[in-house]
């Protein structure tokens, strides 16, 4: 099973939590109900991002799908290695300051799913 970096920051950028889960919808809620407070979730384009949106969607977690070559230009810009743990530390970064282009999901359905 494939694993999902999961970085929590407070409203001023500190990190609380960063760690690796499972990547499925229940282990990343488990982890940001553990944590409480999480105004929103944000994940890049790819692979796994169909799934993972749509099912914390369905778990009542508010999540943002943003355009992966924008958080790899935004996290270059920043001189950020893009490692598992910096890459969710920056893609947090960029959830708090707002400054993403957030991209439209396709239902599953569309997907053929």
């Amino acid at each position: 099973m494939e694993t999902t970096q999961v970085c929590i920051v407070d409203d001023t950028g500190r990190k609380i939590a960063s760690m690796k889960v499972e990547s499925s919808p229940d282990m990343i809620e488990n982890v940001l109900r553990e944590v409480g407070g999480v105004e929103r979730a944000v994940i890049e384009t790819g692979r796994m991002s169909l799934a993972i949106c749509h099912g914390l969607c369905a778990l009542d977690i508010a999540i943002v799908c943003i355009d992966a070559r924008q958080t790899h230009q935004s996290l270059k810009a920043l001189k950020a290695n893009k490692t598992d743990p910096h890459g969710a530390a920056g893609l947090a970064q960029l959830a708090r300051t707002g400054f993403y282009k957030e991209v439209h999901v396709k239902s599953p359905a569309a997907h053929g799913v």
